[in-house]
């Protein structure tokens, strides 16, 4: 009963301490979500009469295509017991992709290349990049926790992470062994994402990955199109399952089943991709079942001029900390306009450990309470078995007055 009510409360500070990804104080990031169309013509049209597959494979063609693109990721990852509404970690998993030069599938490493992912949540915390400069690839990380905040601070209420202390990245050169990289980082930084549904040697949606599409709908005063799709599991997963498996193999997760794959599109009238917003759903266990759902919407840039990702910036990010620094800078600003004051991961277990010892102080009093109660119930018991006995020998104290 004790080690329940200690688990439950420390499962309700830790989510308590997360909180929620808060989009709004995204808004002063330099987002490309709500620029207009691209002015780069696109390498291949979309007309009406397509369906929704046709105009996926287009987009996706076209993305690969451009001579620049960069995408920029805001997503949620919410573990839960299996078949409950018990949340075990929620995390938020931002960042964003830029790719200067048209993709080439005989060498994905001629383009320059720059990918951020930073990570956070109530269980640990990290930020990596990914730098591809004249095809030699590097990768550096840097990870705090719970019980770590030395080179980390986490702001739940704005939902955002910086790098206090450079010295805690860890680099490796991957130079050109992109195979080795996919293997031990589990994130292509030259791919849109690593979902089996666009194949870039063949440059068409892989066959059958789509279970079911609506059509296309047309906004002319927006000038996209809007369409959804959802994939089939066992082709668009085929490849990915074990990226995922690779990556929980190293907190000790297996056993990944997946259950959906559903992504919204929107496409500009010119064939290049607005957006798109995805959800995944899959099983997995870590010592107990576990589910995983991942919510993300992905905004996409084709005027490098325009967007505010030079890729000249980011030549240079793991010894200039160009793309930190950026990142840095829109923390502390959001966490300006926010007003709030920031828990460390330092504080968060301050807290924690604080409130179990209140929670064992008042245990301990408990105990001590019910301990002097028994005491007191021991000797009133001894009182009237005493009276009793005098009662026997001598009589009702009324009896030996007269």
């Amino acid at each position: 009963m004790i080690a329940a009510l200690c688990v439950v409360m420390v499962a309700s500070i830790a989510l308590a301490a997360c909180g929620e990804r808060l989009g709004e104080s995204k808004d002063i990031m330099t987002s490309v979500r709500d620029m207009g169309a691209p002015k780069a013509d696109a390498a291949r049209s979309i007309s009406a009469d397509m369906s929704a597959q046709e105009m996926m494979e287009v987009g996706f063609y076209n993305y690969y295509a451009a001579d620049f693109v960069v995408s920029e990721n805001y997503s949620d990852n919410i573990t839960k017991l299996q078949n409950s509404d018990v949340t075990f970690n929620t995390q938020y998993i931002d960042g964003y992709k830029i790719r200067k030069g048209v993709y080439s599938e005989s060498d994905p490493l001629a383009s320059d290349t720059y990918h951020l992912v930073i990570a956070a949540g109530s269980m640990t915390n990290k930020i990596e990049e990914a730098l591809v400069v004249g095809g030699d690839l590097r990768y550096r990380i840097v990870e705090g926790g719970i019980v770590n905040d030395k080179y980390l601070e986490y702001d739940s209420a704005i939902g955002m992470l910086k790098v206090k202390d450079f010295s805690g990245f860890k680099e490796t050169d991957y130079g050109v062994d992109l195979e080795k990289y996919n293997i031990e980082v589990c994130n292509d930084p030259t791919k849109v994402f690593t979902y089996d549904i666009f194949d870039t040697k063949t440059l068409a949606l892989v066959p059958g990955t789509i279970e079911e599409a609506t059509d296309p709908v047309y906004d002319k005063d927006a000038g996209v199109y809007t369409f959804s799709a959802d994939f089939d599991i066992e082709v668009a997963t085929q490849n990915y399952i074990h990226v995922l498996e690779r990556n929980l193999a190293k907190e000790n997760g297996r056993n990944v089943r997946f259950k959906s794959l559903h992504m919204d599109f929107v496409l500009w009238e010119d064939g290049h991709i607005k957006s798109i917003s995805i959800l995944e759903e899959y099983d997995f266990s870590m010592v107990i079942p576990l589910s995983n759902i991942y919510d993300a919407d992905v905004y996409f840039a084709y005027d490098e001029s325009e967007s505010g990702y030079l890729m000249s910036n980011y030549e240079n990010a793991f010894t200039d900390n160009f793309g930190i620094k950026r990142n840095n800078e829109f923390y502390d600003a959001a966490q300006e306009i926010s007003g709030t004051v920031v828990l460390t991961t330092g504080e968060i277990v301050g807290i924690i450990v604080g409130a179990l010892v209140l929670l064992a102080a008042a245990i301990t009093l408990i105990v001590i309470a019910c301990r002097r109660g028994k005491k007191r119930m021991l000797a009133e018991a001894e009182a009237r078995s005493a009276r009793a006995d005098e009662e026997e020998l001598f009589g009702e104290s009324g009896e030996k007055e007269e």
